[in-house]
C-alpha cells in the first residue's frame, strides 16, 4: 500500500497544474480529487491498474453511481483518468503493455461512461439526492432576469405539453417575445492553455449547434477541415454525414436538430471539441441572454440583430490548424475574425 500512497503523493505534486486546468472546469473540485482517491484505494496493489476488470468496476459502475459533477464537468474526469495512467506508465507503475491495454478500454467505452454519469437509473439514493440539491443552488444563483427568462421559458415548453399540440407551434407567454427576437452571449474557452484562450460572442437564439459550430471555427481562425462533436449531460452530437460508425447504445445526435435555445435553457455549459486528432476541446458557457431591442448593452457597435452573429472580444492567438506540438499560432485579430463572421449572416 505504501507504493500506491507513495504514487498519489508524487502525482498530486507533479502534476498540480494540470489538476488546475481540469478543476477550473469543475465547479466542485474536491470532488476530483475525492475520486483519485477513491480510485487507488480500490487498488491494492499497483499491478491491480492493469486489471481490467477492476478498472470497469470502477469506471462503469462506481463513478456513475457516486461521483458528484454536472454534465458538462463528466468530460473532465474522464480526462484526468486518462492523464493519471499515462502519469503511472512513465513512472513505471504499469508496463507499456498494460498501459496501453487500460487506455484501449478507457477509449473503447468512453461514451457509455459520459452517458452513464448523467442516467439517473444508475446513481445512488445519495448522489440522486445531492445532484437534486446541487441543481437547485445552481438555480437560485443565477442572476434574476436570466432566472425569470428560463423560467418563463419553462412555463412555455410545460404548457405546450399539457396541450399536446400537433402542430409544433410554441405560444410564447404575452410577456415574452419570440425565441428569434434573443440573442445569447457565450464565452468560449480553449482549454488547457494559460493564460487562457478563448472568444466572447454574440449568437441568435434560434442558431443550431451547426451554427455555432461556425461561429467557433471562424473566431479561432480555423478552416472547417476536420470533424467535431458537442456534449451535453453525457450525450454527443455531431453533423450527419451520413457515415454510420458503432456507438452502441448511445448514439450521436445531430447538431441541426439542436437549437442553441433548447441546449442553454436547461445547461449553463457545454463541451465542443474539433478535429479529433489534435483534439482541441473547448468549453462553452452561457454568459446573457440578451433582447434584440437592448443589443447596444453589449457593444455600442451594435444596431441591430442583422449584425449578429459578432465576436465581442477574446484573448490570445488560437493555435492553427493542424498545429497541435508545433506551437504555431494566428494572431488575434477581432476585425478579422468579425469580417469572416459577417459572411455567414
Amino acid at each position: 500500500m505504501a507504493k500506491i500512497d507513495d504514487l498519489i503523493d508524487k502525482y498530486f505534486q507533479t502534476k498540480q497544474d494540470e489538476l488546475n486546468d481540469y478543476t477550473e472546469n469543475i465547479d466542485n473540485p474536491a470532488e476530483l480529487v475525492k475520486m483519485l482517491l477513491e480510485f487507488t484505494d480500490s487498488m491494492e496493489k499497483p499491478q491491480d491498474f492493469a486489471d481490467l476488470k477492476l478498472l470497469e468496476q470502477f469506471y462503469l459502475k462506481h463513478l456513475p453511481a457516486e461521483t458528484l459533477v454536472f454534465a458538462d464537468e463528466v468530460l473532465a474526469i474522464h480526462e484526468v483518468i486518462l492523464d493519471f495512467y499515462q502519469f503511472m506508465q512513465e513512472n513505471n507503475f504499469l508496463t507499456k503493455k498494460d498501459y496501453l491495454n487500460a487506455l484501449s478500454f478507457l477509449q473503447k467505452n468512453k461514451h457509455t461512461f459520459l452517458s452513464k454519469m448523467m442516467d439517473e437509473q444508475v446513481w445512488s439514493r445519495e448522489k440522486k439526492k445531492r445532484m437534486d440539491e446541487m441543481n437547485q443552488e445552481m438555480i437560485d444563483s443565477l442572476p434574476p432576469e436570466m432566472n425569470d427568462f428560463f423560467q418563463g421559458l419553462n412555463n412555455m415548453f410545460n404548457q405546450e405539453e399539457e396541450k399536446q399540440s400537433t402542430d409544433n407551434v410554441i405560444d410564447f407567454p404575452s410577456d415574452y417575445q419570440e425565441p428569434k427576437s434573443y440573442a445569447i452571449q457565450l464565452r468560449v474557452d480553449l482549454t488547457g492553455y494559460k493564460p487562457p484562450i478563448w472568444r466572447r460572442v454574440l449568437v441568435p437564439f434560434d442558431y443550431t449547434l451547426d451554427d455555432l459550430h461556425e461561429v467557433i471555427q471562424n473566431s479561432f481562425e480555423w478552416e472547417n477541415e476536420h470533424l467535431y462533436q458537442f456534449m451535453i449531460k453525457g450525450q454527443f452530437y455531431q453533423p450527419d454525414t451520413g457515415f454510420i460508425d458503432d456507438f452502441g447504445e448511445f448514439p450521436p445526435q445531430d447538431t441541426a436538430s439542436m437549437t442553441l435555445g433548447e441546449v442553454f435553457i436547461f445547461n449553463k455549459s457545454i463541451d465542443y471539441i474539433y478535429d479529433f486528432g489534435d483534439d482541441w476541446q473547448h468549453k462553452v458557457k452561457l454568459e446573457k441572454v440578451i433582447p434584440y431591442n437592448e443589443l447596444s448593452s453589449a457593444s455600442s457597435k451594435l444596431t441591430g440583430p442583422e449584425q449578429l452573429p459578432i465576436c465581442l472580444t477574446g484573448r490570445q492567438d488560437a493555435p492553427l490548424e493542424d498545429s497541435r506540438g508545433e506551437e504555431a499560432f494566428a494572431s488575434f485579430d477581432l476585425d478579422k475574425i468579425n469580417k469572416r463572421l459577417s459572411e455567414l449572416s
